[in-house]
Order: C-alpha cells, then structure tokens, then sequence
C-alpha cells in the first residue's frame, strides 16, 4: 500500500513502512479510512507507561494520506484524564502540543520527528496491542 510522504516536512522513512506493512497486512480494498490505536496495556495515571496513540489515515485514489497523528497521556489530578500531548494534524499542517501549544507543521519539524523516531522504536519492541477500525 502506497502512502503520499508528507511534503511540509520530512517525516522518518520508518514511519511509513511502518503503516504501508500494516495497511498491507489486513487487505481493506473497499475501506477509504482506517484508524490504528496502538495501547500500552500498563499504561495507567498511577504508573506511567507509553502513551496510547491514535494514527488516521483516509484513502484518496491509489494512495493512502495521513489525516492526524494523535499521543494521548494522563493529565490532572486527583482524577487524571488521558488527553492529547500531541496532535499532528497533517491535512491542516497543524501540530498541537500541551508544552508549546499550537503551531504550524513546518515550525515544529524536530519534535514531530522525535515523537514520531519513539513511536516507532515502541512499535518494534512490542509495546503495543493495535486496535484497527475501518470506515
């Protein structure tokens, strides 16, 4: 499965083939959305853990586009929610993070990459239990 590479900036290779090898693996010819949730099950307010993340992508023709790339963590107290730390929002080149707030895509170049360099590594040693969804 063909992704379209982000033109804003440049976003790790491995990313990529990370979510081509999944598109690939579960064969969704007559699907045009697919959301991957990706979840620590040890993750917990109480305890830490790697933060869940939600990745959509929305098929246009041949290609598959990212729509957001969204990691969650607990915040607040004495009821801690999961909210989002980082929201990358591909089609309106906007990236939210709970630290500097809202940005355009092409300002926040290296903690895009950083969040996006982890996330994979997490995917390659088995953190996660992915969840797919398709519409």
């Amino acid at each position: 499965m063909n992704i379209h590479r982000e033109t804003t900036i440049q976003l790790p290779e491995p990313f990529y083939e990370l979510l081509e090898k999944q598109l690939t693996a579960i064969n969704i010819p007559e699907f045009n959305i697919v959301t991957f949730n990706y979840r620590d099950p040890d993750y917990s307010a109480e305890n830490g853990g790697f933060h869940p993340v939600e990745i959509n992508l929305y098929r246009q023709g041949d290609s598959w586009h990212l729509n957001y790339f969204t990691d969650f963590a607990y915040c607040g107290g004495p009821f801690p929610e999961l909210e989002k730390e980082m929201d990358i929002q591909f089609q309106q080149k906007e990236v939210y993070n709970s630290f500097f707030g809202r940005c355009y895509l092409e300002h926040a170049d290296s903690p895009v990459r950083l969040v996006l360099n982890n996330f994979c590594r997490y995917v390659q040693m088995g953190i996660y239990k992915i969840e797919i969804s398709v519409d």
